[in-house]
């Protein structure tokens, strides 16, 4: 199990967004969705690329090429957590697998959740559910918690802004629900397209059937991408998009006040 590579994009310490306490947060590589406001656009292919870069130095320009991604055993990468332990343990933390999409390296996630749980290290599952019920259940039991994005509830709209259906992830959110596992649910708020009337209320209506929901996170958009994006060559279809009014996010907070617990702004 400890030998089984995956491939990483990233490994952030200290994070204080992506469940509670403080977090290590570990990027996979790979994602099955294709997201209009996608924020991590390197991590949406499982190759590892090339990007084009600058460097400024003195004033001057100087362009750069870099890699986006490695390969990583599941040991290697228990090892370099260990330093992060005592911040995990001092503040209820742990680690968070992201990305991309954990689930598309099912093996390596599966894996390194279960190295985590046998050295006590609490986990949580970032995952936009978008994988085959089995896999899904294979994986997830093994979190400790489940960080679950929920974007849009119409099927025909979904598909258009994420390139996929929404059923295996309305499926898989049906089986987590009936598990013991905390969930968090996730919701990027993109203008005029998972804010609408419409959306936002059909989000609640699941929402609020969902056993074992403690917190709904609403993340807003923001144009920190679109560079990434130029990097990769990539066209970002959004680019034009400001972002989002913090007054229009304090709004939905409290349209969603009563449907959890607790109701974040940014996580």
């Amino acid at each position: 199990m400890l030998q089984i590579k995956g491939t990483i994009f990233d490994i952030r310490s200290f994070s204080l967004h992506d469940g509670p306490g403080i977090r290590t947060t570990i990027f996979f590589k790979g994602c099955p969705l294709c997201c209009a406001w996608c924020h991590n656009p390197e991590g949406q292919k499982v190759e590892i690329e090339k990007i084009n870069c600058t460097r400024i130095v003195d004033s001057k320009k100087f362009p750069l090429s870099e890699l986006v991604g490695y390969e990583i055993s599941v040991a290697q990468l228990m090892q370099q957590l260990e330093s992060d332990r005592p911040f995990f343990e001092q503040s209820q933390g742990g680690i968070t697998l992201s990305g991309g999409e954990p689930l598309l390296q099912s093996a390596f996630c599966k894996a390194v959740l279960q190295a985590a749980e046998e050295q006590e290290i609490h986990t949580a599952l970032d995952t936009c559910g978008f994988a085959t019920n089995a896999v899904f259940a294979d994986v997830a039991q093994h979190a400790k918690l489940v960080l679950y994005d929920l974007k849009i509830i119409d099927l025909h709209q979904h598909r258009l802004m994420t390139a996929e259906n929404n059923d295996l992830i309305l499926k898989n959110l049906e089986w987590l629900s009936k598990q013991s596992i905390p969930i968090f649910i996730r919701i990027p708020l993109i203008q005029n397209i998972t804010d609408t009337e419409q959306n936002i209320h059909a989000l609640r209506q699941i929402i609020e059937k969902t056993p074992h929901i403690e917190s709904i996170d609403l993340l807003p958009y923001h144009q920190f991408a679109r560079n990434k994006y130029k990097n990769l060559n990539l066209e970002y279809t959004l680019s034009e998009l400001d972002n989002y009014p913090k007054e229009k996010a304090e709004e939905l907070q409290f349209f969603f006040k009563n449907s959890a617990p607790r109701v974040t702004i940014g996580g």
